[in-house]
């Protein structure tokens, strides 16, 4: 991975998405990677329907974290809400790698993921994709929701289970899509 990765110019930083319905901890992960340096696009939850949590990501959340040996990485968090899908498409777009969070265990996981990868599926440059189930779950959960991303004929999408309040196991679904990013680019 290189600076020249991410964006458009020599200059920009490689980007990695996080994507997922509203109150799945794209925010918790987000401060989970990069600590109290990132921006934050929270307002007060007014759709109290939809979720009852307090605040709600509205904009594009940034932070940064040093993967080592040089390399940086930005870290943009999407907001989940539907109504937001254009900040979200803006994100996908200049992004070399997405993490879509999910719960495997809701009903509603499948059609919300199927529909982000729809989405991705469109850029002209599609960024590597990775699933995280951001929500404790059973191998076979797990194995049954990747068989479901396969069969929506998503191909084989990896799908990771990270808590969004662990750093490491960020970290190490990270050091995953940066290997995925390395083989990528060797095929290219």
């Amino acid at each position: 991975m290189n600076q020249e990765s991410g964006g458009v110019g020599p200059h920009k930083m490689p980007r990695i998405a996080l994507c997922g319905p509203m109150g799945i901890g794209k925010t918790t992960a987000v401060r989970s990677l990069c600590g109290a340096l990132m921006s934050s696009s929270d307002v007060r939850n007014l759709d109290l329907a939809a979720h009852s949590k307090e605040l709600t990501t509205v904009g594009t959340e940034f932070g940064e974290i040093d993967l080592g040996g040089g390399e940086v990485v930005q870290i943009c968090g999407c907001p989940g809400q539907e109504r937001f899908s254009f900040v979200r498409q803006w994100v996908l777009s200049v992004s070399m790698g997405v993490f879509i969070m999910t719960d495997v265990n809701s009903p509603t996981s499948l059609a919300e993921t199927n529909h982000i990868l729809d989405e991705i599926a469109q850029l002209p440059q599609p960024p590597v994709t990775l699933v995280l189930s951001a929500r404790p779950a059973a191998t076979q959960q797990i194995e049954t929701f990747a068989q479901g991303v396969y069969s929506a004929g998503h191909g084989v999408i990896p799908v990771l289970e990270a808590d969004p309040r662990d750093r490491g196991q960020l970290l190490d679904a990270m050091s995953v899509l940066v290997s995925m990013l390395s083989l990528q680019s060797e095929n290219s």
